[in-house]
């Protein structure tokens, strides 16, 4: 029995034969020097239903412990020398410490169940005969217990999607509906939400004919207006007059760097989608567009060389913020009309959370 020698009748004791349990199913490890033991304990735990992995090799034990999840592990304290199973209990709270480990010990020692305890044992049981029955009917409680813990678990995880699953359908309802609502009248949905189809632009450049070549290619009448700054100091004072939705701002200015000017513009106006970029040279080199979110620099036209072809890419741009608009219009409406609805609704869902987190930590 690992350091300890095998106590007479324990062996005899575990042909004991039970009935199927509730727990039936949950996987059982067991590791212990003593085949004997093993074995015994495994003819014990399979004849009520429980799924039992055994062995006296404790790399073994920690292998199967990382590979698959044990409701219990019966661990023997001297496996495979005096103490060395307090180390594996360790092992196993700290890898899988929704696991209740039953240390077995053959020695009455009070320092080895004050040290299992503080490990996190979940019980220290002594090897004598008489032991055999406790020892089975801790195993299925603490299969039991998880079972259930599991069960409930899956319970509320399941609501907490049903919930969910419930507010998004919520949601399509109200989208519809004030999209019926928008046909019956005759309302548009850029004027009902209070934006119009224009999408303001600044322009950051101190090229005095720069503005003029990007109005030629994207005009008014097709909704794009533009107000130009010409240094970055300027640009933020425009920026904030103007709220626009998107701020063009060259790469090489008189004053700043492009870069610094757009990380200024995204500080004071989130919400703004900033652009970074440099016009064609005359020499022959192409310009190029970046898209800047999050600290992120994402290139969004490679390489350019006359004013027309950035309105592909930013005739694009604009189709996504009016869908980002009509989202935001949606969000609002869906608020308004549901409001103490939606507060009960966060309420539950975070004691949900709150509740799950519980569960999932060791006891």
């Amino acid at each position: 029995m690992g350091g300890s020698g095998t106590l007479p009748g324990f062996q005899g004791k575990l042909s004991i034969v039970p009935t199927e349990s509730a727990s039936a199913g949950q996987e059982i490890l067991v590791v212990d020097a003593d085949d004997q033991v093993v074995k015994g304990l495994d003819r014990l735990l399979t004849r009520v239903g429980l799924i039992v992995t055994g062995t006296h090799d404790p790399i073994r034990a920690r292998d199967q412990i990382l590979n698959k999840f044990f409701a219990v592990a019966l661990v023997d304290a001297d496996t495979p020398t005096p103490g060395a199973g307090i180390e594996l209990l360790q092992f196993a709270r700290d890898k899988s410490p929704l696991t209740s480990v039953v240390i077995m010990t053959a020695r009455k020692s009070y320092e080895t169940a004050v040290k299992a305890f503080r490990a996190g044992a979940a019980d220290v049981v002594l090897k004598e005969p008489d032991v055999v029955p406790y020892l089975r009917e801790r195993v299925l409680e603490a299969a039991g217990d998880i079972k259930a813990t599991a069960d409930r678990n899956s319970l509320f995880e399941e609501v907490a999607e049903t919930h969910e699953e419930f507010l998004r359908r919520l949601r399509d309802v109200s989208h519809e509906l004030l999209d019926l609502e928008d046909r019956v009248t005759g309302r548009r949905a850029d004027d009902a939400g209070g934006e119009v189809a224009t999408i303001s632009v600044v322009l950051v450049d101190d090229d005095p004919d720069a503005l003029e070549q990007i109005e030629r290619v994207l005009t008014a009448d097709q909704g794009w207006q533009f107000r130009v700054a010409g240094t970055g100091g300027e640009a933020l004072d425009v920026v904030m007059q103007v709220r626009p939705q998107i701020v063009m701002v060259k790469e090489d200015l008189p004053d700043l760097p492009g870069s610094m000017v757009v990380n200024t513009v995204k500080a004071s106006a989130p919400d703004a989608l900033t652009l970074l970029y440099s016009p064609p040279g005359k020499s022959g080199r192409p310009g190029e567009v970046k898209l800047v979110d999050a600290g992120r620099v994402m290139s969004l036209i490679g390489s350019y060389a006359e004013p027309s072809q950035l309105v592909g890419p930013l005739n694009e741009i604009r189709e996504a913020l009016k869908q980002k608009t009509h989202e935001r219009r949606y969000l609002q409406a869906f608020r308004q009309r549901h409001f103490e609805f939606l507060q009960r609704y966060n309420a539950i869902k975070q004691r949900l959370k709150e509740e799950l987190d519980r569960r999932k930590k060791p006891r």
